[in-house]
């Protein structure tokens, strides 16, 4: 009776997870979009370097993420917004990093188009992102 019930215990917070990873990757997706957008906009048509262009659409996205993602996708709106608001520009600040040591590989030593290069990064980093966030900004 006991493994039954740590069975069933065990398959709802499996499908728990399940449903939060896919909110966060419905917000990603959305997220990415809004990067993609202002990526290319500022690069192509506003002739910034895209290093300078991911510094600011990482703060214009990360906001409208951080939002989405307290409600949507960790359903947390109890908890101390000032607190996860800084949390969560702590762990985007690190993605950042990240992100624009990786696009400058890619780009600059690499000679992938600046574009590719950030689809290609993005799509590593959601683990990372989820997991960082799951485990410390939203942490319940």
């Amino acid at each position: 009776m006991k493994n039954i019930r740590l069975r069933i215990k065990s398959k709802i917070l499996d499908r728990s997870l399940r449903n939060q990873f896919l909110r966060f990757f419905l917000v990603g997706g959305f997220c990415a979009s809004l990067n993609l957008i202002i990526l290319y906009t500022l690069t192509d048509l506003c002739r910034f370097h895209y290093l300078v262009s991911i510094l600011i659409q990482n703060i214009v996205v990360n906001s409208i993420g951080f939002y989405l993602n307290r409600a949507f996708t960790f359903k947390n709106q109890k908890d101390n917004f000032l607190q996860g608001l800084i949390k969560y520009h702590m762990v985007m600040v690190s993605s950042l990093l990240i992100v624009s040591i990786l696009m400058y590989l890619l780009v600059d030593i690499f000679h992938v188009w600046y574009m590719t290069a950030f689809i290609f990064v993005t799509i590593i980093m959601i683990a990372y992102n989820f997991i960082s966030h799951k485990k410390w900004t939203f942490n319940k």
